[in-house]
């Protein structure tokens, strides 16, 4: 199995799609099973509460609904989440491909159960992070300063976990940009074939699309991959907002190569 991991808006949906386009794994949407659904629960031995729990939350946030007759069958959470898989294994493919970025957290864990995992772990510059998470959803009002901090915890666990053989780091950048050196290092890695279509179709199968991720439609639109604009944070953060997300991320995105570059402000009499 390969988990895509890493810092939500930084192409894990882009590479997902790619790879699923070699047709060695099937589509899925993003599950959330270790960070949200069996968060904090037992791994096996369920309490009552704590099945419906699970199912509350795999409704709600994956919006997975299970099948009522089985239910009372799964006895532990790998059990769970091989059911959900399962689900969307139609052609039973013997592996899968699973992606959600806050799994990075839970790398350890996920170990347990998959002890052969890969982990693909996805970063990008972060003005241009942040600027994609503020427009992403309407529905709510978000700190820059809240998500500045959380792209250090992301590409802090990223830098935790890097140094282990089964863990490769892409750049959203390299991805883009270099689109076909940066896939057959890939490819290589999950064992795969590289193929120069998978760089020329990226069209995403709408099965990794959840209803409730609209923002991310563009990603079945695509054709081709779109060159990375490294000024694109312009048309979402102010010049100050752009300051704040640079001082507070400097030292992790360092660690990626992304060196900060300040742009003296205007300051008002002087």
């Amino acid at each position: 199995p390969v988990f895509i991991v890493g810092m939500p808006r930084s192409g894990t949906t882009l590479l997902q799609g790619i790879l699923c386009n070699s047709k060695k794994y099937f589509p899925m949407p993003e599950t959330h099973f270790f960070s949200r659904v069996a968060y904090g629960l037992p791994e096996k031995n369920f309490s009552p509460e704590n099945r419906e729990q699970m199912r509350r939350i795999l409704k709600r946030k994956s919006k997975i609904d299970l099948d009522d007759s089985r239910w009372q069958e799964f006895q532990s959470q790998k059990q769970i989440f091989e059911y959900v898989v399962g689900m969307f294994n139609s052609e039973n493919t013997h592996t899968f491909l699973e992606k959600t970025p806050r799994h990075v957290f839970f790398y350890a864990q996920i170990l347990k159960h998959y002890p052969d995992a890969k982990f693909i772990c996805m970063i990008r510059e972060p003005r241009n992070t942040l600027s994609s998470l503020l427009t992403m959803s309407q529905r709510r009002q978000k700190s820059v300063f809240r998500i500045s901090l959380f792209y250090n915890k992301i590409a802090r666990a990223i830098i935790t976990i890097m140094p282990n053989q089964n863990v490769r780091v892409v750049k959203y950048e390299d991805l883009v940009d270099r689109a076909d050196s940066t896939l057959k290092e890939i490819c290589q890695f999950v064992d795969i074939p590289f193929d120069a279509k998978l760089t020329k179709a990226v069209a995403a199968p709408a099965g990794i699309i959840s209803t409730h991720e609209a923002w991310k439609n563009q990603n079945i639109e695509l054709d081709t991959m779109r060159p990375n604009n490294s000024q694109r944070w312009q048309a979402a953060l102010t010049e100050g907002q752009a300051h704040l997300v640079t001082f507070v991320t400097k030292f992790y995105a360092a660690q990626f190569d992304y060196i900060p570059v300040y742009r003296p402000l205007a300051v008002a009499g002087g």
